[in-house]
């Protein structure tokens, strides 16, 4: 119920401040700002499909590796600067996306964000395990 609750009140956020439209078409964006915030936010998507996918399929699971490739442990001795770049670009990228959204709904702007990723991060419960 909480997760929904997340989901409902973000999608009605978003209808309410027509948000994807603004942000995509909206002059008053500040578009440099957006755009570095958007790369920030595809270098996480990179990494994490790194993390995800790759890994696991470059060291399947064998009697070799004590460790899940799919594992934090093993990402922290394979690829120990992973996490913190992700870190980086995330809280980064967040601040750069408020900036530049700034003009178009003020001190308003962080919570609508937060309200909206928060929504979104609670939707991924709705997607069944395969």
């Amino acid at each position: 119920m909480h997760a929904l609750a997340w989901v409902i009140v973000a999608s009605l956020t978003a209808s309410y401040t027509h948000f994807f439209h603004t942000i995509f078409t909206d002059a008053r964006i500040i578009r440099h700002i957006f755009n570095t915030s958007m790369a920030l936010f595809s270098i996480n998507i990179i990494l994490t499909i790194y993390l995800v996918v790759y890994l696991p399929f470059r060291f399947p699971p064998s009697p070799t590796f004590s460790v899940s490739a799919s594992s934090p442990a093993f990402w922290g001795v394979y690829c120990p600067r992973v996490i913190p770049i992700m870190t980086a670009c995330g809280i980064v990228g967040s601040f750069l996306l408020v900036r530049s959204c700034f003009p178009i709904w003020g001190f308003l702007t962080p919570l609508i964000i937060a309200v909206i990723a928060v929504g979104m991060f609670f939707s991924l419960h709705f997607i069944p395990c395969c």
